[in-house]
């Protein structure tokens, strides 16, 4: 019987919009939380072992983004303008400012820029904004691209199947400095993931709500993605993130303006 290649490129594309991203960034070992979509279009739960240990970072006023307002929420605050980058290199944008807006701005900006299902330009960019003290985070980020094409039936290696992309968007984000100079800066973030098809658009069920973080150092002018051992420690899980949480608002989440 011959194979059903255009059947089998379907199911792949299917598959993947219904991945969403993989924390790349990930506490735990890089675990990875995935849902597929099978045939018929119904969602399943692959695994769901992605959960971060932290404990919740204390209210700290003094946080970046941190408020007094008891009554004011994500939601009903005012929402923040990041800056944007001002160059370009290896399809990632780059050229933030040294302060704490810029480091808010850095992380934003490479997570929603990075690629998820192309292990190449994966590693490209991470090669671009990885600290040069943490050599290993750039093999592990892009094994990490590498699990989620094989989770979706895709050879380890390659390009996203023809007609089919994907766009992320940070929603709200949460930052606080890991050391007392301001030059290393831990970033969380509210982000959704949406799978784009050529012939039919958006995609209906996207992963919506995930929460991920990124380390970063100020070094040689810009802002580096780091996970050495000593800011690993560090780092403080933050409160739950849901717009309408005062609990998150006081912890220092903030929605981001985008347009």
């Amino acid at each position: 019987m011959p194979i059903d290649f255009q059947r089998q490129a379907r199911r792949a594309r299917l598959r993947l919009a219904g991945i969403g991203l993989v924390v790349l960034a990930a506490v735990a070992g890089g675990a990875v939380a995935l849902i597929n979509i099978d045939d018929s279009g119904s969602s399943q739960a692959v695994s769901d072992d992605a959960k971060t240990t932290l404990s919740p970072s204390p209210n700290i006023p003094s946080a970046p983004g941190a408020g007094s307002g008891a009554d004011l929420t994500p939601a009903t605050a005012p929402k923040i303008r990041l800056f944007k980058p001002t160059t370009t290199t290896e399809g990632i944008g780059r050229g933030f400012e040294h302060s704490a807006m810029g480091a808010r701005s850095a992380a934003v900006s490479y997570w929603q820029d990075l690629n998820i299902i192309d292990d190449a330009i994966a590693r490209q960019q991470w090669q671009a904004i990885t600290s040069k003290d943490s050599p290993d985070t750039v093999d592990r980020r892009v094994s990490d691209v590498r699990k989620t094409r094989e989770a979706a039936g895709l050879p380890p290696s390659g390009p996203a199947p023809d007609g089919i992309s994907f766009s992320t968007t940070v929603t709200a984000m949460q930052a606080l400095g890991l050391e007392t100079s301001g030059d290393v800066v831990q970033v969380w973030m509210s982000y959704d993931v949406y799978a784009v098809f050529r012939d039919k658009g958006g995609n209906q069920n996207p992963k919506k709500g995930e929460t991920v973080y990124l380390i970063l150092k100020w070094e040689n002018g810009d802002w580096r993605v780091t996970d050495e051992p000593q800011y690993r420690k560090k780092l403080t899980g933050p409160q739950p993130y849901h717009p309408d949480s005062r609990p998150a608002f006081q912890d220092g989440w903030r929605e981001i303006a985008h347009g």
